[in-house]
């Protein structure tokens, strides 16, 4: 053992040679506009170019958005990742760090495994297990990350990297979601897998030379030794997370914020469940056309999210950009539901999901940045994964409920149902008084300064 300990020389080189992500701005926003990436990659199969090919090949609203709930329920289960993480980690690798590469690389195998088994479109079920699969992969590095990134990132960065966060993942998106949607048109579903598992699998690699903090372990078989921070920070119990999170819930601007937040994703479930069936089955769009136009709309997306909400929150406020994005989903809305019966053509169709798609991601971004303020290093990861869930659950309720109002009402009532809950999110942010004061820690945080 001592022999082969000697032998391990590259992972000190590295340890020199590349700095670690707390002492470096642009290697952490590289580590994470990658991982976001591929989180993004995720989400365009499960959001953007299956649900657009199940719809060429005949499948129902109901089927559709069935899938798309299923596929996407990870992401409402965050905060029992958040628990484990603020629980257990590898603490010679940091935090968040061994939790990410372990949800990389089961990401990897999961891609694999849908290019080995091939399932058709009529196989919703593998489908949607495999799918189900590769977001559970997705939520536990989304939650390691933006664990990370309270870990990590100062205050005066957050707005910029949530920029950064939520293009580089629309990107994603936008990116698998059109190569995917060339390939599924042709039912080359193993090439499509086996082309992201490759890109996954390099990509990691990549990220596996990035340390969190100085003089930790890149490897597990590396030499290095827990950072002070990591120490402070990572229970060894779990009453103390458990004390903060209920503590925190005890809040009712938290609770009416958790539900403005839920509100807020109906554009999200539209966009997700709706509008693919809209588009293929009552537009006449092929699953290809509209997963490149979905992918389109969402590279100019990620690119204004990366830049734009930054200098919009700085110009006008937190407050004031959550609540005007509020009302842009709402009045878009309206507009879809009042002249669906006239539309002539795609081109309404087009302007709204554009105009929806922008504002649904600003809106995230802001929203984002004032659930970051809430939380509490020491609990980073539950807590804001307990923020995420819940919008997430919302989602995927939502995504799944709109094929049963469709079957029974018809596409103007799930416009008119995207006008009233984004209303009611707008409600409840303004009661949490979102964007006015500073949150409870940070105040007890100065007391004892």
């Amino acid at each position: 053992m001592t022999q082969f300990t000697s032998q391990v020389a590259i992972p000190n080189v590295a340890k020199t040679a590349i700095p670690a992500m707390s002492e470096n701005r642009y290697l952490r926003s590289t580590a994470i506009i990658l991982l976001y990436f591929m989180q993004g990659i995720v989400a365009g199969l499960s959001l953007i170019a299956i649900p657009a090919w199940l719809a060429a090949r005949g499948a129902s609203p109901i089927e559709v958005g069935a899938f798309v709930g299923t596929a996407m329920l990870p992401w409402s289960l965050k905060l029992f990742n958040g628990l484990l993480m603020d629980r257990f980690t590898y603490r010679p690798m940091g935090r968040r760090r061994s939790w990410i590469l372990v949800a990389q690389a089961m990401m990897m195998l999961t891609l694999f495994g849908l290019a080995i088994a091939a399932p058709s479109a009529g196989q919703i079920i593998i489908l949607t297990g495999f799918c189900f699969t590769l977001n559970l992969c997705a939520t536990f590095n989304d939650v390691a990350v933006d664990g990370m990134a309270v870990d990590l990132v100062p205050e005066e960065e957050r707005t910029t990297i949530n920029g950064i966060m939520f293009g580089s993942q629309t990107l994603g998106i936008s990116a698998s979601g059109f190569i995917a949607g060339q390939l599924l048109a042709d039912d080359k579903i193993s090439t499509m897998a086996l082309l992201f598992g490759a890109f996954v699998a390099i990509a990691s690699l990549f990220i596996s030379l990035f340390r969190e903090r100085p003089d930790e372990r890149l490897f597990p078989w590396t030499s290095g030794q827990p950072s002070a921070e990591c120490a402070a920070r990572q229970h060894t119990a779990w009453l103390p997370i458990l004390r903060g999170i209920f503590r925190s819930l005890l809040s009712s601007k938290i609770l009416l914020f958790l539900t403005g937040m839920g509100l807020a994703t109906a554009t999200y479930a539209f966009t997700d469940s709706v509008a693919p069936i809209l588009a293929v089955q009552q537009l006449g769009w092929g699953s290809d056309d509209y997963s490149s136009f979905a992918s389109i709309v969402g590279l100019f997306a990620a690119i204004a999210g990366a830049t734009m909400p930054a200098l919009i929150v700085r110009w006008a406020g937190l407050r004031m950009t959550i609540s005007v994005f509020f009302l842009i989903l709402a009045i878009a809305a309206i507009v879809g539901g009042a002249t669906l019966g006239n539309w002539e053509s795609s081109t309404i169709f087009a302007a709204i999901f554009a105009v929806q798609y922008f504002a649904s991601l600003f809106l995230t971004i802001a929203l984002i940045v004032w659930a970051m303020r809430l939380c509490d290093p020491a609990i980073a990861a539950s807590l804001f994964a307990l923020f995420m869930a819940v919008p997430n659950l919302a989602r995927s309720a939502m995504s799944g409920s709109f094929g049963w109002l469709i079957e029974a009402s018809g596409y103007a009532a799930a416009y008119y149902a995207v006008a009233i809950l984004s209303l009611g999110g707008l409600l409840f942010c303004l009661l949490a008084k979102v964007g006015v004061g500073a949150p409870a820690h940070e105040q007890e945080n100065r007391l004892h300064r």
